[in-house]
């Protein structure tokens, strides 16, 4: 039962999470949205990282990680905004949650086995974001396809610069705490994104972007927190509900944006979830 209250703490917090970050990204852009969440998210992580405190043993090369898959976070959330600034909630997170079917690829591709299970989610999830990203409803018009495609090439991006991010931050966190890893990502947004705008006098503090963009990142940590939670009596289950954050933004995005999807990306959105669900459950194995 802990997993799963885990597991949906993760998947409530994330989707929300994401909407509010569309709705500040096309308000006050990429940059600045991405700077705001990243002071949300440390007002929540830096105490709990703190306390959490840093691990005997630890080493230089294993925060030099950190701060590699931090980087590989902020980048990966760059260009998530921008895709959301550009098009619908519901393709642009069907193609970003396939990150960790990328990071599966990653660690294939260095040695670790891939088994059967694992293969079938990767493929089912792929053919879905193809499905997402070529389909378009009867009344979108020419510009909205064309945005669309923009938003799922940033989108698609954003989904392999998380892979990598996943599969680098997933080794070290195990080594330095993952408060740590989260808290790393937050302040790196912070100083390549806040202080440089800040510093050139380009950081906007429209509201009410800014409170969505701090209530976003205030979301994404609360969100990682419910998976900890979750994960310490699951990880498997943990990990297959967290998954489900696209579903929850997707259906918010449709019932509160009035946001409207093909059949076709219906299905690949569907085929997208179940892949990855798949894959989360080939992990706990």
């Amino acid at each position: 039962m802990i997993a799963v209250l885990g597991g949906l703490i993760a998947a409530a917090a994330w989707g929300c999470s994401t909407i509010f970050a569309s709705r500040s990204s096309r308000q006050i852009g990429a940059e600045s949205t991405l700077g705001w969440v990243g002071i949300g998210g440390a007002v929540v992580i830096t105490p709990i990282a703190l306390v959490y405190g840093i691990k005997p043993g630890t080493e230089w090369i294993d925060w030099v990680l950190v701060v590699v898959g931090a980087l590989g976070s902020v980048i990966g959330l760059r260009f998530t905004y921008k895709a959301l600034s550009q098009g619908k909630v519901g393709v642009v997170v069907a193609i970003t949650s396939t990150e960790g079917a990328i990071a599966a690829l990653i660690a294939f591709a260095l040695g670790a086995p891939l088994g059967w299970l694992a293969a079938f989610g990767i493929a089912l999830a792929t053919g879905g974001v193809a499905a997402v990203g070529l389909g378009r409803h009867s009344s979108d018009s020419d510009e909205m396809v064309r945005d669309g495609r923009r938003a799922g090439v940033n989108a698609a991006v954003a989904a392999g610069v998380f892979g990598a991010s996943l599969y680098v931050s997933g080794d070290v966190a195990a080594r330095v705490g993952p408060p740590w890893v989260v808290m790393g990502a937050r302040w790196l947004g912070i100083l390549t994104m806040a202080v440089p705008q800040l510093a050139r006098g380009r950081f906007s503090a429209a509201r009410p972007a800014v409170f969505f963009a701090l209530a976003a990142g205030a979301l994404e940590s609360t969100g990682f927190l419910g998976f900890l939670w979750g994960a310490e009596a699951s990880v498997g289950i943990a990990a297959v509900v967290a998954t489900q954050y696209a579903t929850v933004a997707t259906l918010i995005s449709w019932l509160l944006l009035g946001e409207r999807l093909s059949r076709l990306q219906l299905a690949g959105i569907a085929a997208v979830v179940v892949g990855v669900v798949v894959l989360a459950v080939s992990g706990s194995m």
